[in-house]
């Protein structure tokens, strides 16, 4: 295909908050600061989400039934409430000249729905988007949604995992997977409708994520197979993340980027939940947007690997791109505000600026495609920081390097293993992921590789640190850029001895280097909680207490420590006494090997 460089991508933004939690607070809540760095849109997330808004009462009129929310009622009060909230902050939003979109659950309705119209449940007791009552429903939503919000200029479609009800802080509501049979009559009829309620009836655009069904969301076949049954529409894009499947390192390129015949917004985030949510550095705009290092043994070379691949070419299908400037995931760590379980966790002077530089550097490339990302990360250094040319140079130097510590410590640069990267989330590990990377290693006769790749990262955050000491000391934020980057030096050297520990036990018969890494993971805790109460700003940490943790929407994994006790009690030869087994279905115990 013939290059181009392109100056009319369009670019949204959203902030996804921890779901059921406080919101992160973050310069990107505000509609002015959106507008003042290039934004198109402003994405609204799940629970800002106009449905929250709507009381129905057009559908007793059409039925004769009593009220969805009766008059007087504990559940109308607070659905008039939202609708004033929500009204507000998309009044502020288009006051800023920005545009209006959220992200909707389809298919969510009040709880009430089900009891007046039990003819839209199934037979396992879900809603049916198929039953013909539905469309009805249906029908009155969108009514009075642009009615009510006439702000709306469009709507990301999102279906699969559905967070509402009482812990979500959405207590009259009830919802689930829209595709409740055969996958592509389902998202077809679905699509169908939306194309021609919301966009051509109302004029609205809809953004259909392909995330959350199979393979629908990073097989090219798969892709084409339903959106070549659909037909093209000006308002109608299918968003797509880069990725194929959640944002990890080692994730290649998506092929469903750039082909059919739809216009597509590519879906990127900017503090990824699985490396840190913006708590060290971790700069992945120059591997989004040109491509990353591990892909030249991972994919095809003449397979498109960046968004430069898809978007400078003539004809290109993309349309826009759609940042996640904060969020996903469901906790921490935290890096500003007061944030946690009703904000009772709090961050005073942090920054979000590991999230921000990734932010900048691909919405100012979209904008214009011609120059490098190298070129918009010194501009953002030299005119967001206040950087003089010296400190850029090693602000960027800093940014390249968190790349790569980053790809070695949380997953690999090899073929040769394969690397569990879901071991950590938030601020979690999963035991039993650690295993299974160490057995990949093992069995493939590179464990010694294993270590040296967490030894590599470790001596890379080692050199980090020392850069970030370089800068100048009128530098505003070195002081934060140090902190950051001794953050992630403490975090990965616990890995690597987590990893080095564990190794060791699977060998067996190495109680003294063992009894070492238990003794300097203790000392690296202690030098990471030092930072944590003596360090202005610093994030919080991770959990180390061998328990569950306490969140919201997952329970698998536990504090750190529940990936270093097992190495305190080791049998007569110094091996594990036991390990995370897996059954035939799946599940997964700890029990004798």
């Amino acid at each position: 295909m013939k290059k181009v460089c392109r100056n009319d991508l369009f670019v949204h933004d959203m902030i996804h908050n921890n779901p059921g939690l406080a919101p992160y607070e973050s310069n990107y809540r505000d509609p002015a600061f959106l507008a003042q760095r290039g934004y198109d849109a402003k994405v609204f997330d799940l629970f800002d989400c106009a449905q929250f808004g709507l009381l129905f009462d057009a559908l007793s009129e059409k039925t004769g039934k009593e009220k969805v929310f009766p008059e007087n009622s504990e559940a109308r009060a607070w659905v008039l409430r939202r609708r004033e909230e929500l009204l507000h902050e998309y009044e502020k939003t288009k006051q800023a000249g920005l545009q209006v979109c959220f992200m909707m659950d389809i298919i969510v309705l009040p709880k009430r729905m089900m009891e007046l119209y039990p003819e839209i449940l199934n037979k396992d007791g879900n809603i049916d988007i198929q039953k013909p009552q539905m469309r009805e429903i249906m029908d009155v939503l969108f009514e009075e949604m642009f009615e009510v919000f006439p702000q709306i200029d469009g709507i990301y479609i999102r279906y699969g995992e559905t967070y509402v009800g009482e812990e979500f802080k959405t207590p009259w509501h009830k919802g689930n997977n829209p595709i409740q049979g055969d996958m592509w009559e389902y998202h077809k009829y679905l699509i169908d409708y939306l194309m021609e309620t919301v966009c051509e009836k109302y004029g609205r655009e809809i953004y259909y994520r392909t995330w959350g069904f199979g393979e629908l969301q990073y097989d090219r076949d798969t892709y084409l197979k339903l959106s070549d049954q659909v037909p093209v529409h000006d308002k109608f894009y299918f968003c797509i993340k880069h990725t194929t499947g959640d944002f990890h390192r080692t994730s290649v390129f998506n092929q469903s980027l750039n082909v059919g015949k739809h216009k597509q917004i590519v879906e990127i985030q900017a503090a990824r939940e699985y490396e840190g949510k913006g708590a060290y550095p971790d700069y992945i705009a120059n591997g989004v947007i040109h491509g990353f290092e591990e892909y030249l043994w991972q994919m095809d070379l003449s397979k498109d690997q960046c968004l430069a691949d898809v978007v400078n070419t003539e004809n290109s299908l993309i349309a826009g791109i759609w940042t996640w400037s904060r969020g996903g995931g469901w906790d921490g760590p935290y890096i500003t505000g007061k944030n946690g379980k009703d904000g009772l966790v709090e961050v005073s002077d942090g920054k979000e600026l590991w999230a921000d530089i990734n932010a900048y550097v691909i919405s100012h490339w979209a904008k214009d495609t011609s120059r490098s990302d190298q070129m918009y990360a010194m501009e953002y250094a030299r005119e967001i920081l206040g950087m003089n040319e010296t400190d850029a140079a090693i602000f960027y130097e800093i940014c390249l390097l968190s790349a790569r510590t980053v790809l070695l410590g949380r997953a690999c640069n090899t073929p040769l293993y394969q690397e569990e990267v879901f071991f950590t989330r938030d601020q979690n590990i999963e035991y039993a992921k650690v295993l299974q990377t160490i057995r990949s290693a093992m069995d493939a006769g590179v464990s010694d590789l294993l270590l040296y790749e967490q030894k590599r990262s470790v001596m890379i955050w080692k050199d980090m640190c020392q850069l970030a000491s370089m800068l100048s000391d009128t530098c505003s934020v070195k002081d934060y850029i140090e902190t950051t980057c001794h953050y992630g030096y403490c975090l990965y050297a616990i890995y690597e001895q987590i990893y080095k520990g564990n190794v060791f036990a699977v060998l067996g018969g190495k109680k003294e280097e063992i009894e070492a890494c238990i003794k300097r993971y203790e000392e690296l805790w202690s030098e990471w909680e030092t930072l944590y109460h003596t360090a202005k700003g610093c994030p919080t940490l991770y959990a180390k207490e061998d328990k569950i943790q306490e969140l919201i929407g997952y329970n698998w994994n536990r504090g750190l420590d529940s990936a270093i006790n097992p190495l305190r009690n080791l049998d007569e030869n110094g091996k594990l006494k036991a390990e995370w087994l897996f059954g035939e279905d799946g599940t997964e115990k700890w029990g004798l090997k």
